[in-house]
This record gives C-alpha cells, sequence and structure tokens, in this order.
C-alpha cells in the first residue's frame, strides 16, 4: 500500500509541471542541442527569433534563459531580447531576464519581437558561439521539468550549404573533393554513413564531437552520397567526389 501511495505521488510530482517548446517565428522547431548558424550580422539575416511556448493546458511556467558559455568572443554587440529587456550584450553564467522570469500562461507564448542578434563581426578567431539554455523555475527559483539548449553560431566564413548542414545534423564537411582523408567539423555526435551512386553502403562510423579525419582511402574512385543521422533523429546527406 505505501508503495502504491509513493508511486502515485512521483507520478503527480513529475507530470505538475509544464513543458516548454521552442521554435523560430517561421515555426522551424529547434531541439535540444540544436546549432544555429549565420555568416551575416546584418538584419534580418542575423536574427534568430524565436517563440517559447508552453504547451500545458492547465499550468502556468516560468521561464528564464542562461547564457551557458561564450566562445571566442566576450558577448559584447550580441543582443538578446526577452520578456521585459533587451540587451545589447550578454554575459557567460548570467540569467536573463536579469529582474524576473517570464510567465507564460497555460499553452501560452512569449511575445513576437524576442530574438538573438549578432551584431559585429570582430576580427576572429571563428567561428563565434553563444551557447543558451532556457529553462523553467518554480516559486522559490530552482529549476524544474525540460529545458532546451541551442547554439547560436557566427562565422563569416560559412557558405549557405555549410549553414543548412549544422541545422540539419550539426556536421561541416570541409571540403567535397578528397582524396584520403574526409575533414569534418562534428557539433553534435553522429552517426555517418557512406553509399556508392547504386544505393549500397560502403562505409559507416560514430563521429564524436570536435574536429575529425575520417580515413577513406580504401574506397574507389568514384563519387559517393554521405548520410548523416544525429542522436536526436535529425538527418542530412551531402555528396562527395572521392580522388
Amino acid at each position: 500500500m505505501k508503495l502504491k501511495l509513493f508511486l502515485t505521488f512521483l507520478i503527480a510530482t513529475t507530470f505538475s509541471y509544464a513543458q516548454i517548446t521552442l521554435t523560430r517565428h517561421s515555426g522551424t522547431p529547434i531541439v535540444n542541442g540544436q546549432i544555429i548558424a549565420f555568416n551575416s550580422v546584418v538584419l534580418p539575416a542575423a536574427e534568430m527569433d524565436f517563440y517559447v511556448r508552453n504547451i500545458s493546458t492547465t499550468t502556468s511556467t516560468n521561464v528564464r534563459i542562461l547564457c551557458e558559455s561564450l566562445v571566442n568572443n566576450d558577448g559584447t554587440g550580441f543582443e538578446l531580447c526577452f520578456g521585459n529587456e533587451c540587451l545589447s550584450y550578454v554575459q557567460e553564467g548570467e540569467v536573463y531576464p536579469t529582474t524576473a522570469p517570464v510567465t507564460l500562461a497555460p499553452n501560452g507564448v512569449n511575445g513576437n519581437f524576442d530574438h538573438f542578434l549578432n551584431t559585429t563581426a570582430g576580427t576572429g578567431p571563428y567561428p563565434k558561439d553563444y551557447v543558451f539554455k532556457f529553462y523553467q523555475i518554480n516559486g522559490t527559483g530552482n529549476e524544474v521539468s525540460n529545458s532546451i539548449t541551442m547554439t547560436y553560431r557566427f562565422d563569416p566564413n560559412l557558405s549557405v550549404d555549410d549553414i543548412q548542414q549544422l541545422e540539419s545534423s550539426g556536421v561541416i564537411v570541409k571540403s567535397t573533393s578528397v582524396k584520403n582523408q574526409l575533414e569534418l567539423d562534428v557539433l553534435k555526435p553522429n552517426t555517418m554513413t557512406i553509399f556508392d551512386l547504386n544505393g549500397k553502403q560502403v562505409f559507416s562510423t560514430k563521429l564524436n564531437y570536435g574536429i575529425q579525419s575520417v580515413n577513406i582511402s580504401n574506397l574507389n574512385t568514384s563519387v559517393y552520397i554521405l548520410r548523416f543521422a544525429s542522436e536526436d533523429g535529425r538527418v542530412s546527406t551531402k555528396k562527395i567526389i572521392k580522388e
């Protein structure tokens, strides 16, 4: 009987908090761990607008954004607008809004003007990463329920194709013409599978975070299709030429 009561309490506690989702204004979902890349500091191309939605139909929730880390930058010239604040810089370890969290009613969403925007190109090194965590707090300020961490990346050297590749699977293929070593920039764990033009699988490997060099010297000279599948289920493909 005590075990039954405990399990009932545990289930009730687990599901008593609201859940949040994160999307672009276009409706494109932003999933936990995603990298969204930009090669410009000019509006509107550089702006990352977002909606935080409370998908609970019965419970309100309080949301804040934590600046988890800054890579190759000090946060100067980075615009963050959320709730009643619109700031022209961010600081690592700071939470936003700095005064009070944004309260979302059941099935509620934040305002139309909330966004991230990098306004300065700087001189490198690149990429410049801004890592943010959207999370919920209870009445005593403790984190509850689900959270979503995403990275705003600025690199003027990225092509449009690189940006699409990062958003879809978190991998940049450094060159599409390869001799023996396939150079990759991996932003989140992936499985890479290589197929020939007949659809036959000829190679597969796990990819971890960081710059990866994959030996494909045993493949014949031909055209191949790379298929990347991230752990969150996002899939992308890339064509390469093996010289």
